[in-house]
């Protein structure tokens, strides 16, 4: 993938965040959660890039749930209301904020 290509794409998955953001009423999210999220979707999205480039058959979800969930993530969990030490990893703690925030 061209840098060029990496950059469109960094902007559009910033647009989606963003949009997503606004619809779900979460726009007054701190940017550094913001950024949070989209350095999330862009590691999962780049590694199921390079993963199909060199035709690796580990998903991208299961290195998220090799990784331990960031702080921010926690502290996002934690201002949604949630009880952060009920998640280990970062796959757990996105699947958690995702319910919360439908609540």
């Amino acid at each position: 993938m061209e840098l060029s290509e990496i950059a469109e794409t960094t902007v559009e998955m910033w647009v989606l965040v963003k949009s997503k953001l606004i619809a779900r009423s979460q726009q007054d999210i701190d940017p550094s959660i913001q950024a949070t999220i989209l350095r999330e979707a862009m590691s999962l999205y780049m590694t199921n890039i390079i993963n199909e480039a060199k035709g690796s058959s580990k998903p991208a979800e299961k290195q998220q749930e090799a990784r331990p969930a960031s702080e921010k993530q926690l502290a996002y969990i934690k201002d949604l209301g949630g009880d952060p030490s009920c998640v280990k990893t970062s796959l757990e703690a996105s699947k958690y904020i995702e319910d919360l925030k439908k609540k």
